[in-house]
């Protein structure tokens, strides 16, 4: 099973970095830390999106937790890559109107 710090080191490697969404919402992720692989995988990042920082936490369970199992394959870093991303942008769009994207994301003191 890959450890939490490999897992972050891959997982670095494919999102650090400024993220777009079309020609609108960029984000740029700027810290990522995973907690924990198993049973949930558990990845917080630090963002600048428009110029505010925030802290969003990630928490997976099923199938995303089974494929960092493995030996982490650049196909799998790929496709949860691309999965984060797309939450990210779902959260930042979504954060002042559903409650769970609420709750996923807050300003650092």
């Amino acid at each position: 099973m890959a450890t939490a710090q490999q897992v972050q080191e891959k997982f670095g490697q494919a999102l650090l970095g400024v993220q777009r969404d079309g020609p609108g919402v960029a984000i740029e992720v700027l810290e990522l830390r995973v907690s924990d692989v198993a049973p949930a995988l558990l990845i917080e990042l630090d963002v600048r999106v428009s110029g505010e920082v925030w802290r969003v936490s990630l928490d997976y369970k099923g199938h995303e937790t089974s494929l960092v199992s493995g030996d982490l394959a650049d196909e799998t870093v790929n496709y949860l890559a691309l999965l984060i991303r797309t939450h990210l942008f779902e959260w930042w769009h979504t954060k002042g109107t559903e409650r769970a994207a609420k709750r996923m994301g807050v300003r650092p003191a």
